[in-house]
């Protein structure tokens, strides 16, 4: 059986990351870390296999990530094909600021990470609208 889980990342003091599984299980909790967003992903499937060493496969289901919940500095390392000045300057913010949010020198107020969510939902529809309408040949 295959639990289907929402994930939470977030960029450490010392900008390694870890992401949190935020569903609830009954014997345990799902965690991982490592330098990159990706990487600490990664390391959730380890302690899933971790836990069926410790509990018994049966005990602990498959998981497949459904939903996944970044700060700003989680969302570029996971993305790091988009350029912090250029994505900064389409979502109509300031480029130094968004590098501060990215680094965790400071903090977005909810109107910015609004606007960063915003941002994100535009490329996507752009994207989809698009990939119909192009190739790379």
């Amino acid at each position: 059986m295959t639990k289907k889980v929402t994930v939470t990342f977030e960029m450490q003091n010392d900008h390694s990351f870890s992401c949190i599984v935020d569903d609830k299980f009954e014997k345990f909790g799902l965690i991982g870390y490592g330098p990159t967003a990706r990487e600490a992903e990664l390391d959730v499937f380890v302690s899933v296999n971790e836990m069926r060493e410790d509990l018994g496969a049966d005990e602990v289901p498959d998981i497949e990530i459904k939903h996944r919940k970044f700060d700003v500095g989680s969302f570029f390392s996971y993305y790091p094909f988009f350029n912090v000045t250029q994505f900064s300057k389409f979502a109509g913010l300031n480029p130094a600021q968004v590098r501060q949010y990215a680094s965790g020198v400071r903090q977005p107020t909810e109107q910015k990470k609004q606007q960063l969510n915003e941002a994100v939902r535009n490329i996507i529809q752009t994207l989809l609208s698009d990939s119909r309408a192009f190739s790379i040949d």
